[in-house]
């Protein structure tokens, strides 16, 4: 538990209140003026805003050591954290280890120059967790060091230790590390939530009857082989235990790439479901798998599971999720030509807190696909559509 000393016998003083921070830019300025000259704006900050209303808070480039002089210059109490002693350490080697990066490289690295490490996110710079991802660019920096134990050994694990504390040790880490390696952060689209309806058993179900596709041919064996690992992602969706793998499954979905001037493509999983065009046509290279697209082995967009590589789509060939075939009725002695469609004919679009919401006053914020059907009368030469009033 926490323990306080008298060290000194006389009365605290007040501290002289001569200003009080408003913002995090505010802060940034006082603590350190040349990255407040580099500063275009504040992103993210650990420190809320109405903290800053909340308390009263001041600049200091070491609030460390300041804090801790100017409580025994001025007579002032002082608190102290683990963290605030272990962060006042780990900073010091910061500018030890910088400064003579070439000096111990053998004793932290393998490689020369500096390895860049990625780490990627579903958002957007304004909704995306930074700090996590902080977190977890730690771990990629275990994976590329000689010692696997130094991530262990910067990180806290105080009894006062909270997110933020390890957020700043990652930081703090990195700074020391980045000599040896460059960072980068990166933003996809990506879906909040996922809903699979329906039961477990499902989807195992549709998983079962894929069996039956190897008997059509090669094609319908491969489009067989890319569906698989899909399914299998989605049964183990339903496994709370399986949630990490299951958000980097959702994760890979989908990716757009391409665009401007040239073609844009949808990449990622849901390709499994693009498999043939509108004529029959395969769209997957069956001879050279991804590499018929240029995909090479190192290509980051290039995507596997379970051993299955999955294809490139041009946007503009994305197939139809339906099927149509002519009917005639005869109704009751009177012939008539239709047509009958059936299969993926839209997008629902509700909101996710209210599932029959779909008014222009609602959040209108998940979607799903439209599965149905419609018989419509095949007009003849000089006849017009409803659409023509």
């Amino acid at each position: 538990m926490p323990v306080t000393l008298t060290v000194a016998d006389h009365e605290s003083n007040s501290y002289y209140r001569n200003h009080k921070l408003t913002s995090s830019e505010e802060l940034l300025r006082g603590t350190s003026p040349r990255d407040s000259q580099k500063c275009k704006r504040v992103i993210q900050s650990s420190i809320p805003e109405d903290e800053f209303g909340k308390s009263h808070l001041i600049e200091s480039n070491n609030g460390f050591v300041h804090a801790a002089f100017n409580a025994y210059c001025s007579h002032h109490h002082l608190t102290i954290r683990p963290e605030d002693v272990w962060f006042a350490i780990l900073s010091q080697l910061n500018f030890y280890i910088n400064a003579n990066a070439e000096k111990l490289r053998d004793h932290f690295v393998s490689h020369q120059g500096q390895k860049q490490l990625e780490v990627k996110d579903v958002g957007n710079i304004h909704s995306v967790d930074v700090g996590a991802l902080a977190r977890r660019m730690t771990a990629l920096i275990r994976e590329n060091v000689k010692d696997p134990n130094l991530r262990d050994w910067i990180m806290p694990a105080f009894s006062t230790t909270t997110v933020t504390d390890r957020t700043t040790a990652a930081v703090l880490m990195m700074g020391s590390m980045q000599a040896y390696f460059s960072y980068k952060m990166t933003l996809m689209c990506g879906i909040p939530t996922v809903t699979l309806l329906g039961e477990r058993a499902d989807y195992e179900d549709i998983l079962a009857r894929l069996d039956k596709l190897p008997e059509l041919g090669p094609q319908t064996s491969t489009f067989a082989d890319l569906l698989r690992p899909v399914l299998r992602n989605f049964i183990a969706t339903f496994d709370s235990k399986q949630a990490a793998t299951s958000r980097d499954f959702w994760s890979k979905i989908a990716h757009r790439f391409g665009g401007g001037s040239g073609p844009s493509y949808l990449g990622g999983w849901l390709t499994a479901f693009c498999f043939w065009d509108d004529k029959g046509k395969c769209m997957y290279d069956l001879q050279r798998g991804v590499s018929g697209w240029g995909i090479s082995p190192t290509d980051p967009e290039r995507l596997e599971l379970d051993g299955a590589s999955y294809h490139r789509v041009d946007t503009n060939d994305i197939p139809s999720g339906f099927a149509s075939v002519p009917v005639l009725v005869d109704d009751n002695g009177t012939e008539y030509k239709t047509k009958m469609i059936a299969g993926s004919l839209g997008i629902k679009i509700t909101s996710k807190d209210d599932p029959w919401a779909g008014t222009a006053e609602e959040k209108l914020d998940s979607l799903q696909s439209l599965s149905g059907w419609m018989m419509y009368e095949i007009r003849g030469p000089g006849e017009r559509g409803p659409w023509f009033g």
